[in-house]
């Protein structure tokens, strides 16, 4: 038994060495400059429980952060869902004498250590409720806290994206109960509902999927970031996570941050999003003969290849737009840095970040 232990642990770990080298050049840059940032941004999430659990919370506000605590949490563990399950050594491990009860225990206890303080904080502060009394009043809380639960299972279990969970349910929420009053525990036990529903059931994969040839250099590189989603996943979630960050801020000192700030956050994101490029240039190299074959022209591929990291970087303006209220001029910086950055990996490769940031601190200077 402790055998099996020990390998699931050592796959875990050995899953995750292998998943950072991809993001390598990526943290460097992030722990070289942004050391103490890093350590407050992940502490962002548990601070905004506050606002989950105070039941004076407005609707908009409520729907914001729990839906965005929740997002982070999904994409928290489903970056680690290979090591989590240890999907690349399945043969060997079924082929051990170990109860599928003993198994199911260490993926459970493998997901608490990847889910970590997002994961179980919730449940702590369940812990430090008084009396039965406030924990009746405050139930919206522990309704909450058995979404997050669930949402592990949502992650590991899935392979598509929860798009009713979080994208369609919450709109329907907030257009529906929007001007009205509402009540917290209600919205949370339909919530929670729905993402049981989507865990069991997921009724979006009942529409068709027609399935993809091999005939498009796009098509080709779409499966690929669909069987390795972790690097696009990974920037999503540190992309939201500065969200949340700046959200958080805002909302405690009430009132919009300055140029300086937005451009600073502008700079740190389109870094966290053009350096995908990475994943598109070691894919081409790795199959450049037969993709050769396939692209007239260079220009086509790196057409194909800003896709995600575009449709990321138009999600994220239009939540700093919406969400934060940051400057239309400053936001349209961002596409245009990503985009030098893209250019800058595709020349420079690990020097990639001078010039975005050289054009940064140009911005800056001319506020």
């Amino acid at each position: 038994m402790m055998r099996y232990f020990r390998i699931r642990g050592q796959i875990y770990c050995h899953e995750l060495k292998q998943m950072l080298p991809s993001v390598g050049n990526l943290l460097t840059f992030l722990l070289s400059i942004l050391y103490l940032a890093i350590s407050a941004s992940i502490l962002t999430a548990l601070i905004s429980l506050s606002v989950i659990a105070d039941i004076n919370t407005s609707l908009e506000q409520r729907i914001i952060y729990q839906c965005g605590y929740s997002l982070l949490l999904y994409f928290l563990i489903r970056i680690q869902k290979n090591a989590i399950l240890s999907l690349n050594y399945q043969h060997y491990l079924t082929s051990l004498p170990v109860s599928k009860k003993f198994k199911y225990s260490n993926t459970v206890l493998l997901t608490v250590v990847a889910g970590n303080l997002p994961l179980l904080a919730p449940l702590f502060l369940l812990i430090y409720t008084p009396n039965l009394s406030v924990f009746i009043s405050q139930l919206h809380f522990p309704i909450f806290a058995l979404s997050i639960l669930c949402i592990p299972l949502l992650s590991l279990k899935n392979k598509s994206f929860p798009w009713l969970s979080f994208v369609i349910a919450p709109l329907i929420i907030f257009i529906g109960f929007e001007g009205a009053p509402f009540n917290a525990i209600g919205i949370n036990s339909l919530w929670l509902l729905i993402i049981v529903i989507e865990t069991y059931f997921e009724p979006l994969s009942l529409i068709a999927k027609k399935s993809l040839g091999l005939k498009y250099y796009g098509q080709i590189r779409w499966i690929e970031i669909t069987n390795k989603p972790a690097n696009v996943l990974i920037r999503i979630f540190f992309c939201g996570l500065i969200i949340s960050m700046a959200s958080y801020v805002q909302y405690k000192m009430g009132q919009v941050a300055n140029n300086y700030i937005q451009i600073l956050f502008i700079w740190v994101m389109s870094i966290l999003i053009g350096s995908y490029q990475f994943d598109n240039e070691k894919f081409y190299h790795s199959h450049a003969h037969y993709l050769n074959g396939l692209l007239n022209q260079s220009y086509i591929r790196y057409s194909l290849d800003i896709i995600p990291a575009i449709c990321i970087t138009l999600i994220s303006c239009i939540l700093l737009h919406l969400w934060l209220d940051f400057s239309l001029g400053i936001i349209m910086l961002l596409p245009f840095e990503v985009l030098v950055t893209i250019i800058c990996v595709s020349k420079f490769h690990r020097n990639f970040f001078i010039i975005p940031s050289l054009l940064s601190g140009l911005f800056m200077y001319l506020q």
